[in-house]
């Protein structure tokens, strides 16, 4: 006899990003079904301090709802943001990021945070990604024509693979949160079910910091290079000046000299004193010729430091903080 068993569907993960004020505690509230669950404001400052998750069961399937620290909160150090948000991903790999932007207000702020998870969570990020909207009783007309009079917003909406979606959270009809669980699944199986893990953030991270080592090293070059050929430069000022005021009479008037001389029409030059100290044009001349061998050997050495730099930070990423499992 042959049975017919429900396999049971596979567990969810979620995770709320989002700027300071945005949402994230209430609508992972909404998600799990227990408004108290995260704590969570009426006003724009953080509640937020640490990363937090929670867990809930809906038709047999497990969700992990994980709510974040707001990342313009500036009683939070961004470093220590990082640090938990990394902790967060060893726990749990995520099948979804709801990016959490509220509507009504002006975007330049969130545009600055958005940027930056973009930048952190790198290129894997845009194809995990819902943007939840709240504060959906605010909006007085279709979100589509709401998007399109906004620029900016709608290119973030389509950056993203998931779309968009509006949550109000002061409202407890759950066909919202049933809406945007179908979203999430919809996308789930676009991604092949794959999920964004650890080591794409820490790949993520030691390409940024590459990318700063590499930066710092150029622009330590250009200062080296710039000091030293400004020298040069000088250098090469001070010998033309010096070379117009001391210059030697060309060959031809020595010449015409020593004839008239000869047929008695200009009397003998009288005999040559001891040669002088180099004057002004010799010893500047130097300088140029120090200035250039300077600037090159500066060009040089700028290059040598930045390889050696860049070569401690890839060894530093792949054995220390940023080493991958």
């Amino acid at each position: 006899m042959q049975r017919n068993i429900m396999e049971k569907p596979p567990d969810m993960s979620i995770m709320l990003l989002g700027s300071t004020g945005s949402g994230k505690s209430a609508s992972g509230n909404t998600i799990i079904g227990i408004r108290e669950t995260f704590k969570e404001d009426l006003s724009n400052e953080s509640v937020t301090r640490t990363c937090e998750s929670a867990q809930t069961e809906l038709d047999g399937q497990t969700i992990t709802v994980i709510d974040t620290v707001g990342l313009s909160d500036t009683s939070v150090k961004i470093t220590d943001a990082e640090t938990q948000i990394e902790q967060m991903l060893t726990l749990h790999s995520v099948d979804v990021f709801l990016l959490v932007i509220k509507l009504g207000e002006t975007f330049t702020e969130n545009s600055k945070v958005v940027k930056w998870i973009q930048d952190h969570f790198g290129s894997k990020f845009s194809k995990h990604t819902i943007v939840l909207f709240t504060h959906g009783d605010q909006l007085h007309e279709p979100i589509e024509r709401y998007l399109s009079k906004r620029e900016t917003l709608r290119s973030v909406v389509d950056q993203c693979s998931g779309g968009f979606h509006v949550f109000n959270n002061k409202d407890e009809d759950r066909s919202q949160v049933t809406e945007l669980l179908e979203k999430i699944e919809s996308l789930r199986i676009k991604n092949a079910c794959k999920r964004y893990t650890e080591q794409d953030y820490k790949q993520t991270q030691r390409a940024l910091l590459l990318k700063k080592c590499a930066v710092g090293a150029v622009i330590v070059g250009a200062v080296i290079v710039g000091a030293v050929g400004a020298v040069g430069a000088v250098g090469a000022v001070g010998a033309y000046e010096a070379v117009g005021r001391e210059a030697p009479k060309p060959p031809e008037a020595s010449m015409l000299e020593k004839l008239l001389v000869l047929i008695g029409l200009k009397a003998a030059a009288p005999e040559p004193e001891p040669e002088p100290e180099p004057g002004l044009a010799a010893t500047v001349g130097k300088t140029v010729v120090i200035g250039a061998g300077g600037a090159a050997l500066a060009i040089a050495a700028a290059a040598i430091v930045g390889a050696g730099v860049y070569l401690l930070a890839s060894n530093y990423s792949s054995k220390g903080k940023y080493k991958s499992n």
